[in-house]
């Protein structure tokens, strides 16, 4: 297969379609960016070589062309000198020059077309890695995007999950409640009719010892 076959076939293939498919686009776009730099340094090569060899048809051309017009020149000369002979002669080597030319002519403007077939293809090849190499950047900042809204995604999840300190909260939220129901007990104890009873003999126990203490003082 040839350059031009091979970059074609290349550069003709469906990028977004291709990665689309591929179970790791990154690791596809690396190997797809691998073939086509390997065919870039051909297609360079291969574009050299044929400027050179278009070059070398041009050269060749041209003292072709130098040929012929030197042997019509030669026959002017003979036939002004009178040598009908020699002029025929001289004029049958400048057709086989004029032969010559026309057909480094042709060989040179098929070299030309080619010279502009691989020169678009190295064009298009270049185009396609740019256009590789950039879409491959676009897959990886896409993953790195996923990785992390998936962190987020888990750090969030983590958080609606009770702590530590949530259960804490928790624990000392319980302990609260039991010493406000402690201390309503106490409350109600105080309040409740014994109560008032024993306070009631503590009052009439006091009251007396109040009397006595009158008595014996004088002040009754």
């Amino acid at each position: 297969m040839s350059i031009l076959s091979r970059i074609t076939d290349l550069v003709s293939a469906n990028v977004n379609s291709m990665l689309d498919k591929a179970e790791d686009p990154e690791k596809m776009a690396n190997e797809y960016l691998r073939q086509l730099t390997n065919e870039l340094y051909e297609a360079r090569t291969s574009v050299a070589a044929a400027m050179a060899d278009e070059t070398k048809l041009e050269q060749r051309r041209i003292s072709s062309q130098r040929e012929t017009d030197q042997w019509q020149s030669k026959a002017e000369a003979a036939l002004r000198a009178g040598d009908e002979g020699l002029a025929k002669a001289a004029l049958a080597r400048k057709v086989q020059a004029q032969k010559l030319t026309e057909q480094y002519q042709q060989q040179e403007t098929a070299q030309e077309q080619q010279v502009t077939a691989l020169q678009d293809a190295l064009v298009n090849l270049e185009t396609r890695i740019a256009e590789v190499k950039a879409k491959k950047e676009l897959i990886i900042a896409k993953k790195n995007r996923a990785a992390t809204q998936e962190a987020i995604q888990r750090a969030t999840a983590n958080m609606g999950k009770v702590s530590a300190i949530d259960k804490l909260d928790d624990l000392e939220e319980k302990v609260d409640d039991r010493l406000a129901k402690a201390e309503a007990m106490a409350k109600l104890e105080q309040g409740s009719l014994e109560n008032k009873f024993r306070n009631l003999e503590k009052d009439q126990e006091v009251d007396s010892e109040l009397a006595e203490l009158k008595r014996k003082m004088g002040m009754s």
